[in-house]
């Protein structure tokens, strides 16, 4: 995925560059929010934490999804990137699923 989006122009980079697997959740928020990125993951934890805590400006999208081949997940990618593409400045969460996109702007506020 990372590779597809430097190749789109994007600063993209993997979370095993720089050991950075090595990092606690929180952590990988704040170099995000550090360095301007949208967290891309399989990993709920990171949703959770975003719709309910106030991190400052951080974007995820997360994937929920029954295939991690890359070219299934380059083409749901492209979806977002279609479907939202005005957005994607904005403090958000996406939920990439099978057979939907959901769109939350971020924090989630607890009803």
């Amino acid at each position: 995925m990372a590779l597809w989006l430097n190749s789109l122009g994007h600063n993209a980079i993997h979370i095993s560059e720089n050991n950075l697997h090595k990092l606690s959740d929180d952590l990988i928020i704040e170099k995000a929010i550090t360095e301007n990125r949208v967290v891309l993951t399989a990993d709920m934890d990171f949703g959770q934490l975003l719709a309910l805590e106030s991190y400052g400006k951080v974007s995820i999208i997360q994937f929920r999804v029954s295939n991690f081949k890359s070219d299934y997940l380059i083409s749901k990618m492209e979806l977002v990137f279609e479907e939202f593409k005005d957005r994607l400045n904005d403090n958000f969460i996406i939920t990439v699923e099978d057979n939907r996109i959901r769109f939350r702007l971020l924090p989630i506020l607890p009803r």
